[in-house]
């Protein structure tokens, strides 16, 4: 039987597009740093990469599998596709970790480490001027990339789910393309030659890439995007979501390029990665929280206004729900996938609307007609 589409029609996107905006002296300082990072990072890396050629193209296969597989996975956590009306915003960001970030951090953490040398000696130096650099100016350059991207992009970013994809973004930009500054580096730094380097690297930037630096700056972009833009919310709050997912972010940076000792080897990474993934899903269980109030409350909006009956929209508040709805209504998982992306989609439509004409319904306080199939 036919499905009865919602009652809305919804002319654009609300906002303006971040790709061009000329009056903005904002626009014009992001240009300027991805271009101005883009020509120190061929800068550094031509000399190594005119020697080692061969392994930046064996490594380069590692580095675009990750990009796909980090990418779908960030995709897959959007529970409500809220990507579907940022994918400008989100370019904007992985534009500016890959062109911008790492050409500057390349440059940055080369100064930071000589002065750590220097003020507390070489040995001190040996085992922690890689964390203290990487901690101050690989975050401090992805949070100011998010926060840049973000100003630009208001108002169409109001939720921490906002926040974890252009932050996850951002951090994929910055990560791929040192994966292959690593590539290009390790030739010269080992006795294996080009070929076999970059083997190595690729292998292990790839299974450690799924804690690296796509899940730290998500985890950054979520303070910083919602102390700009999260409605409803007071300044100390903002300001104290802010402090703590951004320094969580970087605390984690440090804590995985600090020292282990010298017999944990490979079972020392291993336990920073799993404590690493065990955070990140407290984060995450905390964010798909307030997507579904969030949901809950544009439910009620447009059942009340009768743009559309909340009876389906009810299967979409979770992955649980969603299952068991297909399960009863025997519905192929494509047409069932079909489907959901529709509403969904209709969904953050509405919210961009609402969000574009000052309408807030994130903190709504009322109840919510949305419950789990079978939840009391």
């Amino acid at each position: 039987m036919p499905v009865a589409r919602p009652q809305y029609q919804y002319a654009g996107p609300a906002g303006p597009n971040p790709w061009f905006l000329p009056r903005s002296a904002l626009w014009w300082i992001y240009w300027l740093v991805c271009l101005g990072g883009l020509a120190a990072l061929v800068f550094q890396l031509l000399p190594a990469a005119v020697l080692t050629w061969s392994g930046i193209l064996v490594g380069l296969p590692f580095a675009v599998v990750t990009l796909l597989v980090i990418a779908t996975l960030i995709l897959w956590l959007d529970l409500f596709r809220a990507h579907v009306r940022i994918v400008n915003v989100l370019a904007m960001g992985f534009v500016w970790g890959a062109a911008g970030g790492t050409g500057i951090a390349m440059f940055a953490n080369d100064n930071i480490t000589r002065i750590v040398q220097n003020v507390f000696g070489d040995a001190f130096a040996e085992n922690w001027q890689a964390p203290i650099a990487a901690t101050i100016v690989e975050e401090s350059i992805k949070g100011l990339g998010v926060f840049t991207v973000a100003w630009l992009s208001r108002p169409l970013l109001t939720r921490p789910m906002h926040g974890l994809l252009l932050g996850g973004f951002t951090g994929l930009g910055f990560q791929v393309i040192e994966d292959i500054t690593y590539e290009a580096n390790a030739g010269l730094l080992s006795a294996q030659g080009d070929i076999g380097s970059a083997l190595i690297v690729g292998v292990l930037r790839l299974f450690t890439g799924f804690v690296s630096h796509w899940m730290l700056t998500g985890i950054a972009g979520i303070g910083i995007v919602t102390a700009l833009g999260a409605p409803g919310w007071s300044r100390a709050r903002r300001a104290v979501v802010f402090a703590i997912f951004y320094l969580l972010g970087a605390a984690m940076h440090f804590g995985w390029d600090s020292p282990t000792s010298d017999d944990s080897g490979l079972g020392g990474t291993l336990l920073k990665g799993v404590l690493f993934v065990v955070i990140f899903v407290v984060v995450y269980l905390w964010v798909v929280r307030t997507e579904q109030r969030w949901f809950r409350a544009l439910v009620d909006f447009v059942a009340a206004q009768r743009m559309a009956p909340p009876d389906e929209l009810n299967t979409l508040v979770s992955r649980r729900a969603r299952h068991r709805a297909r399960k009863a209504q025997r519905v192929p998982h494509r047409i069932a996938r079909l489907r959901r992306h529709e509403l969904l989609d209709w969904a953050q439509a509405v919210d961009a609307h609402l969000t574009a004409t000052g309408g807030a319904i994130l903190n709504r306080p009322t109840g919510s007609m949305i419950t789990e199939p079978g939840a009391r």
